[in-house]
């Protein structure tokens, strides 16, 4: 039973997670309530550092509706009332307040926090109402700063400075139909030349409670896995059992027919026609992306969703993959029908690239185009990304023999490759002495009515989900019958004993530290760092960033590295046989598979923040993808607020982390047991890898904690 309910697991979290998100979206508050934090955030209120920074004041001699000078016992007697902004008159004060309201009125302005300008739902509880006016907030910490001072947020200000502004002495700027308004001429042309990058918001990180028992409970956890289970064992005599396959479910029905060739044609033909619609919306669109579909699509909803979608199905991808399709029927002229007549030259991959160091090289330039070139905020650069990895494709399809590119050189077919490791779905071999009596190997070599493995993997013997793209020829080329495709629990691969790879191993700490690099750089501390590189050496920004950026993703190694030494070391004083077995490269490799758990979960957490904060805005923009004012589906105008509440994307972000750090323990005591020999040496070697585990884990919590500049508002 328990091991059926493995398999089920991952099923019953993603419900968990779908039970909180409608009791947070429909948990309607009545008014009374409004005034009164939930309990997680009345103490995440209690956080010292996390007050709101206060707005710059406005000239307290100048009236901030008319621009007149206020007399002097006027002044004295506003002073008192500790407001930011003052008037002249009365009348001059209710005339301001008519017209902000009014145009707060026309922009959503009451359901985007005045304070973070993150657009918030109602329901979540946290209103205010000011001169008969409620305006929501994300959380109690922006509705107690608008509440001291209503006025300092209310306030017009500067697009570009913040500083405030009298609209009748500004210099309008005209954006979305909405006019706003610069302090100065130089103001003015910086917010007419890119408006969009000055609609980030900033979104609050988990509270610092929160935070220092999630470190406590990964404390508990780690050495209560690792000494305690191990103390228990000892205590009853009890060896570590070898293991043992884990449970599967297998999925016939899903063999039979997504094995079917024009199934799978009308999935890649519809993502076919997807991606290029997506090059020419990019392309021709208008090239805001607060209007243009292909940023939101790209970025938010396929990039960040493809994480999720390997965890509960594996290697969907691949199996429908715009760019191996269109290069299949260019090379072969055919949509799904087998043909072994090809226009491709049919080249070996050179033996010095059998590796992934191509496709690592490309994920790191991705990252550093995707972020230093702000590639998320620009509808045409993302297009021709897209175009440049299909060209890398079909270059690849017509020069070399069978899938190479998908082997070695595709960048998302890797790093899903390695996430899918963690997947609860795979293609497997049924019974392995039918294999190993068969003697045609057509899951390999082909058959008439199938292509033999287009990654070059032979299904009869394979461990991993690493190379499969679930493309299902092996289940059609099969006479037996013997390949099916299974549900399995989560991790299932990483437990499983294989001969490591230096290229994967470095790949998966690349990927825990790119994951890392990517939160960073969402926070102020990125910024501050930046900056004083740039300070130091003068190199500019892309100089800062590109720095930096190799700093944060070498240090992660560095540490790894230095951790993986000492744990060898200590292990080898208890066992010295260890170290004539175990190379430290060997040692290096092989435990770098388990951190591929803490990388995974922490980039779900990072994910879940874009998906449910702006993924909404996907159902408006799909009327209107080229941004021309279409209403295609009759959706253009309908907006949807945030999927979920601050309070509850942190019990989410907090969770996945914890699930996380667990099956990374888990991962290093399955590899431990493939290691030691001696249990002795296996407790004591793996302390410098819980270690590490633990400030991984707490740097990921730190970066859940970092407030985030989101840019939801700009999409």
């Amino acid at each position: 039973m328990m091991r059926r309910l493995n398999i089920f697991f991952p099923y019953i979290l993603f419900s968990l997670i779908i039970a909180l998100l409608v009791w947070s979206n429909f948990s309607q508050t009545t008014t009374s309530e409004m005034s009164t934090a939930s309990s997680i955030d009345t103490m995440a209120a209690l956080d010292s550092n996390r007050e709101v920074e206060p707005r710059e004041s406005a000239d307290p001699t100048i009236c901030q509706h008319c621009g007149n000078k206020i007399k002097d016992t006027v002044q004295a007697q506003q002073k008192q009332s500790k407001t930011t902004f003052r008037f002249c008159s009365l009348d001059c004060r209710t005339a301001y307040l008519d017209a902000r309201f009014k145009r707060l009125a026309q922009t959503k302005g009451q359901t985007i926090d005045p304070v973070c300008h993150m657009e918030v739902n109602p329901s979540w509880g946290h209103g205010y109402e000011f001169e008969g006016t409620t305006f929501h907030f994300c959380t109690d910490i922006c509705r107690k700063a608008f509440k001291a001072d209503p006025l300092a947020y209310i306030a017009e200000r500067c697009m570009v400075c913040t500083k405030p502004v009298i609209p009748s002495m500004s210099l309008p700027a005209t954006y979305l139909g909405s006019t706003y308004y610069l302090c100065s001429d130089e103001h003015q042309q910086k917010f007419k030349a890119d408006p969009a990058s000055y609609f980030m918001h900033r979104m609050w990180g988990i509270p610092n409670w929160l935070y220092f028992v999630s470190i406590a409970l990964v404390l508990i956890v780690s050495f209560a896995m690792f000494e305690g289970l191990a103390y228990w064992q000892r205590k009853q005599g009890i060896k570590p059992a070898a293991d043992r396959p884990g449970e599967r479910l297998p999925l016939k029905w899903v063999g039979r027919f997504f094995g079917k060739r024009p199934v799978r044609f009308c999935f890649q033909l519809f993502m076919a026609t997807a991606f290029i619609l997506i090059i020419i919306v990019g392309l021709i669109g208008n090239q805001n992306p607060a209007l243009n579909l292909v940023p939101l699509l790209t970025w938010t909803i396929w990039w960040c969703g493809l994480v999720v979608l390997i965890m509960f199905v594996g290697k969907a991808w691949c199996y429908m993959c715009p760019w191996d399709a269109i290069s299949s029927w260019m090379v072969k002229l055919r949509f799904w029908k087998k043909t072994d007549e090809t226009l491709g030259l049919g080249l070996p991959w050179p033996k010095a690239f059998r590796n992934i160091a191509i496709a690592t090289f490309l994920f790191v330039t991705l990252t550093w185009l995707e972020i230093g070139f702000n590639a998320t905020m620009r509808p045409s650069f993302t297009a021709w990304l897209a175009i440049g990895m299909l060209t890398l494709a079909v270059v690849s399809a017509f020069l070399f023999d069978r899938k190479s590119f998908c082997r070695y050189g595709c960048l998302v077919g890797r790093v899903s490759g390695l996430y899918a490791m963690f997947s609860g779905v795979e293609v497997r071999a049924k019974n392995a002495e039918t294999c190993r009596s068969c003697r045609g190997k057509e899951c390999y070599n082909g058959s008439a009515d199938a292509y033999g493995c287009p990654t070059f993997e032979h299904p009869s013997i394979m461990k991993t989900n690493t190379y499969c793209t679930q493309c299902t020829e092996c289940i059609q080329a099969c006479p037996y019958d013997n390949i099916d495709v299974n549900m399995r629990p989560w991790g299932e691969d990483l437990k499983v004993e294989i001969k490591p790879r230096a290229d994967e191993a470095y790949l998966a700490l690349l990927m825990l530290a790119i994951t890392g690099f990517h939160g960073l750089t969402m926070t102020p501390a990125w910024g501050e760092l930046t900056a004083f590189l740039n300070q130091q050496v003068n190199m500019g920004r892309m100089g800062s960033f590109t720095v930096g950026m190799l700093m944060m993703m070498g240090l992660p190694i560095v540490i790894y590295a230095v951790l993986i030494f000492f744990s060898r070391i200590i292990a080898i004083t208890v066992d010295p046989e260890l170290k004539a077995r175990f190379s430290y490269r060997e040692y290096f490799v092989k435990y770098a598979y388990c951190m591929l758990p803490i990388a995974l979960f922490y980039h779900l957490a990072h994910n879940l923040e874009h998906l449910l904060m702006e993924g909404p805005k996907i159902i408006a923009r799909l009327s209107d993808p080229l941004g021309w004012g279409w209403n295609l589906f009759g959706t253009a105008g309908i907006s949807i607020p945030p999927l979920a509440s601050l309070e509850t994307l942190w019990i989410f972000q907090v969770l996945l982390v914890g699930v996380g750090h667990v099956y990374s323990l888990w991962a290093a005591q399955k590899t431990g047991q493939h290691i030691f020999t001696n249990q002795k040496a296996a407790s004591r070697g793996q302390w410098p890898m819980l270690i590490g585990m633990i400030a991984f884990s707490i740097f990921s919590l730190w970066l859940l904690k970092q407030p985030m500049e989101m840019r939801t508002s700009a999409m």
